[in-house]
């Protein structure tokens, strides 16, 4: 299993018109996590020199409490492998109550640009067998 940690706060444009974060926002949230994730830890750079994509397969998400203008945020992210899967679990919290305001679950694979499936990069693997 890997862990990764993503910090954010809470924009006004983000709002709803009850002045709590619109609820597909959370996804975004959840594809910055993800995002900055591939990005840190340079599986970004290293998939599209393969010329891979990581593709969304699933995200589902549970509403635990709100967010609202100017809160902060944490992202917990636990990620692990099974097969040619990425599945990924975000935890997302009211940082300044560690509150848990929203949980993101899903699935990654990587695939070409004929979306042929193709094994999760060793790179990856090696990531995951390191904190393991």
């Amino acid at each position: 299993m890997i862990k990764s940690l993503l910090k954010l706060k809470v924009r006004g444009y983000e709002l709803d018109s009850f002045g709590h974060v619109n609820n597909a926002v959370y996804l975004q949230y959840a594809e910055e996590a993800k995002w900055s994730f591939f990005e840190e830890t340079g599986l970004l750079e290293n998939v599209r020199k393969k010329d891979l994509f990581p593709v969304i397969l699933e995200n589902n998400l549970r509403y635990m409490h709100e967010l609202k203008m100017h809160d902060d945020i944490r992202i917990e992210t636990e990620w692990h492998t099974k097969g040619k899967i990425l599945h990924f679990s975000h935890r997302i919290y009211n940082d300044r109550d560690d509150v848990l305001s929203c949980t993101v679950k899903g699935k990654v694979v990587f695939a070409d640009s004929d979306r042929m499936l193709y094994d999760i990069p060793e790179e990856l693997l090696n990531m995951e067998n390191i904190q393991n």
